[in-house]
């Protein structure tokens, strides 16, 4: 793994809606959890692992999750837990809020090597395999389909605070799935979509930002979109 030197503070204060220098304060905070990181790399060697591909910005993630102060995030895609754990470090450091993670898992029929390996499972471990153990307290993961679990979290969480979307999809999916969590979504609540290295925002999530009154904006350098919910329209 290789930390993360470049985190953009202007898309975390344009998306926790607070000013560059308190954006540029919780990337800071997240940047001096070396413990953290040590320990992510330190797992993703010994499950044969010397990249990973999960979203690109942890630091960011953290930032948000820190400023935002949730109660309730949504995750949609783990591997091997980077992001949750950089989550779950921020809901830590706030004693408050759960991180409701969704996941299904994929193993590789042939062990991974070095840069080959993707958001596949290493033989004998299962999703979030990364996280430390003293963070998983209180974390709500669950495995299985998401067409089958986005739903059942609509329906058992009071409100979704932040939401971040990181599996491959396709528009009917997303329009489906961005559908269930929009009536749990408050204003001022945010949500994340990863398209990829380099990917361009996608129509669901444009259209959804426009219909929470709010604009996707994209984390420079990444195919990282997010929005800030305002009020809803009238349907």
């Amino acid at each position: 793994m290789q930390p993360e030197l470049d985190p953009d503070a202007a898309w975390v204060s344009a998306l926790a809606g607070v000013s560059e220098a308190r954006a540029r304060g919780a990337i800071e905070e997240a940047s001096r959890a070396t413990r953290l990181f040590r320990h992510l790399d330190r797992m993703h060697r010994l499950g044969g692992r010397t990249s990973y591909i999960e979203i690109d910005a942890p630091l960011e993630l953290y930032a948000i999750a820190r400023l935002l102060r949730p109660s309730h995030v949504v995750e949609v895609g783990v591997s091997s837990g980077v992001s949750s754990a950089y989550l779950l470090a921020a809901l830590k450091r706030n004693r408050r809020g759960t991180l409701h993670s969704v996941d299904l898992p994929s193993t590789p029929r042939r062990p991974a090597r070095g840069r080959g390996a993707s958001w596949s499972i290493p033989p004998g471990r299962s999703s979030g395999w990364a996280v430390p153990l003293p963070l998983r307290r209180g974390w709500d993961l669950r495995l299985g389909d998401k067409a089958d679990v986005i739903p059942r979290l609509a329906r058992e969480l009071p409100r979704v605070d932040l939401l971040v979307y990181d599996v491959p999809h396709n528009e009917a999916d997303l329009v489906r799935e961005f559908a269930e969590l929009d009536r749990r979504l408050p204003r001022g609540a945010v949500a994340i979509a990863d398209h990829g290295p380099g990917g361009g925002r996608c129509a669901p999530l444009a259209r959804w930002a426009r219909r929470r009154l709010s604009r996707a904006v994209r984390r420079s350098g990444l195919g990282l979109y997010g929005f800030r919910a305002g009020a809803r329209r009238p349907a």
